[in-house]
């Protein structure tokens, strides 16, 4: 099913009357840099010297003016460009000037939005058959039934079934059988409960509490629903494995199990695995990938008739969550209050925001053809080749002269980037999305219904590739929207991806001088294809395939840096017993710091390079203010450093920064050279 706004609300606008922990004097609990992320934690007070605290120093006259806009929980120099990015998209989706089908489709879907007046005659009576129909589950004959009538429009399945590329062979597209995504969203929280899981906990409890009550059960009849949901939850979670497995290196070998159609049926017993793949709407490919077999092989004890009460009642509650904001006025007003009471956000969000969200969500490819025609040139692109092929360029001569890779791999790794493919700003050619079509508020339409019909589009589109070729030539828009702000290296791909969506504010702009584009947009592209050589991207090879193309003594030195950069992460204290994983943040890391070191080099081969603008634009594209609530979920989660750490963390690594800025033993941004973690 698509995600909708609720499922940020339940993965991200968490918190519990949080409780502010400030450093003292400006001095940070870990005894190097404050974290000036946090709302509060600068005064006019805290030291802001260039040489102790960079960040801070560039950043400090943006910090003591900043101030977080009402409904969101972060302000920053990203969130400015997703700001005219939504501003962009939301003048589109409201432009009745624009033609064809794609422009037809975004009205229709707003339309469906934004009308109030009609969704509140509707009330919640669009949810009800829904629920009623769960309701009347009473045994696993029944419980199966439902999920394999794809008429029912709110299907939850105890495991995640999708299509992508072959990890072994990614020239094919295979069905991938992973897990199920929890409530607390790591299954290690439900063992023993972090501060995060709490909040998750809490957004759950709360959010359920008043949809079912909404939704016509009764006070009894909601705390049991709820009670079981959890307990199912429980159930699932003790056969699979937490979060913290993800990040280790022997990760992407561990969910390299793969199944014919008769296995997968052996390893699944009496868990009807097939029946539940044709339910979501998938056919049946010639092989499978089990990313946690374990699991898989455990679903008949968890999926039985003992245990039919508890999915019911768990697939009541995410029905429940699923439509909230789909249905009328009141529900979702008090579902936005309920979620910024416990985050802390103050505000509301704008409706413009809300529809945008939602149209974004069902119509990815329609918005983001409007959004090609209207804002990317061949200007941008052309920027953003050059400085690609600079990045490349040094990248290949880095490689070249690494002294601790041999030979060997030094040539594999060469042979990789050769390979890159670059895809940037915008494709040649535009997805088509002719073929769908839904009712609107002239022909009685609701908002669930055309989501359930727009989910059915997408999932055939996607149902289809299973056993085809693929084409890595082609930008797949359904996955990989310009309109987004963001950048990735794609490892199944070998292909650096820079998207249209990025290229303004901070990061980037036609008039900025070549110190800030290289500062801003030009270290996000070095990052990006570092991430080809960091501990995830090291695993595949130039066509895409996981292969160990390194010799031993090199993949052993390669990992020794990486435990060395992450254990110095592991010393970071952002706030009071924050429990900070260099681990969970290596591969970023890594990046950043790979990322500046190429555009250094660059910017060495430059006449007069001025490094403080280069140097400054770095700093304030990452400044941030956020509500502590919000970084306690960011510490948990995020595998990208905090922002305090990419600037300052990652400058702490070159000798041009310390010589620029004469930086010396004692300053607070020195690291002697032997301590260093750059990794490339």
């Amino acid at each position: 099913m698509v995600k909708k706004l609720i499922g940020f609300l339940l993965c991200a606008l968490m918190a519990i009357s949080p409780v502010m922990v400030f450093a003292e004097e400006g001095v940070s609990l870990d005894g190097r840099w404050v974290c000036a992320d946090i709302q509060g934690n600068i005064t006019k007070d805290t030291p802001a010297e260039l040489r102790d605290d960079f960040g801070l120093f560039v950043n400090k006259e943006w910090i003591l003016q900043a101030e977080i806009p009402a409904g969101e929980s972060s302000t920053g120099s990203v969130e400015a460009v997703i700001r005219t990015l939504q501003d962009r998209q939301i003048a589109l989706m409201k432009d009745e000037t624009l033609t064809g089908h794609d422009a037809e489709l975004v009205r229709k879907l707003y339309a469906l939005v934004t009308d109030w007046e009609y969704r509140n005659a509707q009330g919640v009576k669009p949810a009800m058959p829904v629920m009623e129909a769960i309701r009347a589950i009473d045994s696993l004959g029944s419980l199966n039934s439902y999920l394999y009538d794809r008429n029912n429009i709110e299907r939850f399945y105890p495991l995640l079934m999708s299509v992508g590329t072959d990890f072994l062979d990614p020239d094919i597209y295979i069905t991938q059988i992973g897990t199920p995504t929890l409530i607390l969203n790591d299954s290690a929280e439900y063992t023993e409960r972090t501060q995060a899981g709490d909040l998750h906990y809490e957004t759950f409890l709360q959010l359920g509490t008043y949809m079912l009550t909404r939704l016509g059960y009764s006070a009894e009849e909601t705390a049991g629903i709820i009670e079981n949901a959890f307990a199912f939850e429980t159930k699932m979670a003790a056969h699979i494995k937490p979060v913290a497995t993800h990040y280790q290196s022997d990760y992407y070998a561990s969910i390299l199990n793969y199944y014919s159609p008769e296995e997968l049926e052996a390893l699944a017993g009496n868990f009807p695995i097939m029946d539940m793949l044709r339910g979501f709407g998938l056919k049946i490919g010639s092989k499978f990938m089990v990313t946690e077999p374990d699991y898989i092989a455990a679903l008949p004890e968890i999926y039985c008739e003992d245990n039919v009460v508890l999915i019911r009642d768990w697939m009541t509650v995410k029905a429940a969550l699923d439509m909230s904001v789909m249905l009328d006025q009141e529900t979702f007003k008090q579902v936005e209050a309920i979620s910024n009471a416990i985050m802390g956000v103050t505000g509301e969000s704008s409706e413009d925001d809300y529809a945008l969200s939602t149209v974004l969500g069902l119509l990815p490819v329609p918005m983001d053809n409007l959004y090609i025609k209207a804002y990317c040139t061949e200007k941008q692109r052309q920027d953003i080749l050059d400085i690609i092929s600079n990045v490349v360029a040094f990248y290949r001569d880095m490689l070249g002269s690494v002294d601790w890779l041999s030979n060997e791999t030094r040539a594999k790794a060469i042979e990789k980037l050769d390979s890159l493919r670059i895809r940037a700003v915008y494709p040649d050619e535009l997805g088509d999305w002719s073929g769908l079509n839904f009712a609107g508020p002239e022909e009685d339409g609701s908002l669930l219904a055309a989501e359930a019909v727009v989910s059915e589009f997408m999932l055939g589109i996607r149902s289809e590739l299973i056993d085809t070729k693929v084409n890595k030539d082609v930008w797949d828009q359904l996955i990989m929207q310009t309109a987004q702000v963001n950048a990735f290296y794609d490892p199944q791909t070998n292909s650096i991806n820079i998207m249209a969506g990025i290229l303004s504010g901070e990061i980037y702009s036609e008039e900025m001088s070549y110190e800030q584009k290289l500062g801003g947009i030009g270290t996000v592209i070095g990052h990006e294809i570092s991430h080809a050589f960091d501990t995830n991207g090291a695993q595949f090879d130039k066509d895409g395939a996981i292969s160990n193309w390194w010799t031993e003594e090199d993949y052993a030195a390669f990992q020794a840096r990486a435990a060395k950069l992450a254990s110095w992460y592991d010393g970071f204290i952002p706030f009071e017993n924050a429990k900070y994983s260099g681990q969970q943040v290596q591969t970023e890391a890594i990046a950043d710091m790979g990322g500046m070191k190429c555009v250094l080099a660059i910017a060495a081969l430059q006449e007069n390079f001025d490094y403080d603008a280069f140097f400054r634009q770095y700093a304030t594209i990452w400044r941030m203010q956020a509500l502590y609530s919000y970084v306690v979920t960011l510490t948990a989660r995020d595998t990208h450093p905090m922002r305090y750490l990419r600037v300052n963390a990652t400058l702490a690594q070159f000798d041009d920064f310390y010589t620029f800025y004469d930086i010396k033993p004692g300053d607070g941004m020195y690291v002697a050279p032997d301590d260093r973690v750059a990794v490339w």
